[in-house]
Order: C-alpha cells, then structure tokens, then sequence
C-alpha cells in the first residue's frame, strides 16, 4: 500500500510520462524509488527502477544517443521482468512491448518516444 505522497509521485510519473515529459517522469518516479526502497520487496523497488529506466531510455532516445538507450533498455528489461504482470495496478506488459521497439530502432531513430503511454490493467 502506497503512502498519499508516494501515490502522488506514482501519479503523476504517470501524467509527465504519458506527456512525453520523460525527464519530469524520472524525477517523481526516482522519489518514489527512493522512499520504497526503506521497506518494500525487491521486485517492487526494482519495478519503480525499471519504469525510471523506460523514461531514461525514451528520452535517450529523443537526444539520438545509442549507447543510452540500448544500455537502458537492458537494464530495465532486468527489472520489468519480475512485474511484468503488474506494479501498482499498471499495465507493464503492454507497456514493456510499446518501448521495446526503440533499442531497435538506434540506427535511424525514425520512431517518437511520445506514443508510448502508461496504462492501468483492465479489470
């Protein structure tokens, strides 16, 4: 269970991701990892990292550097994995596949980082 400002955090990484504001996402999504890492599981903190690292990557993207996004697409493949099914009632399957295609795409960067969004799971 989310404390209020961890909610707020959550939420609005979520309203700048879905933005295209990837830097801002970043930001208050790195808040909630660093106050989930005092007394959550591993899987959820490494979760809120691997959400961060699709930001990263997705604004690497947007700034044409290679080694950024392939870099990071790695890293949070590592931590999406385990929540695949969901964090916080958020859709990572979907979005997982959505920003899998711009570490391929590093040799033209032809794709816009702005038509990945963050879903909640249909219930």
């Amino acid at each position: 269970m989310l404390t209020k400002q961890q909610s707020d955090w959550l939420d609005g990484g979520i309203e700048h991701f879905n933005a295209g504001r990837f830097w801002h996402a970043h930001e208050d999504w790195e808040a909630l990892w660093i106050s989930l890492k005092e007394n959550a599981s591993k899987e959820l903190v490494d979760g809120v990292q691997g959400i961060i690292q699709i930001a990263a990557m997705l604004l690497n993207h947007q700034r044409k550097k290679v080694r950024g996004v392939t870099s990071l697409w790695t890293k949070s493949s590592a931590k999406l994995t385990p929540v695949i099914d969901g964090l916080f009632g958020l859709d990572i399957a979907n979005l997982y596949v959505d920003a899998e295609p711009f570490h391929l795409d590093v040799g033209s960067f032809s794709l816009d980082a702005t038509i990945v969004k963050i879903k909640y799971l249909e219930i």
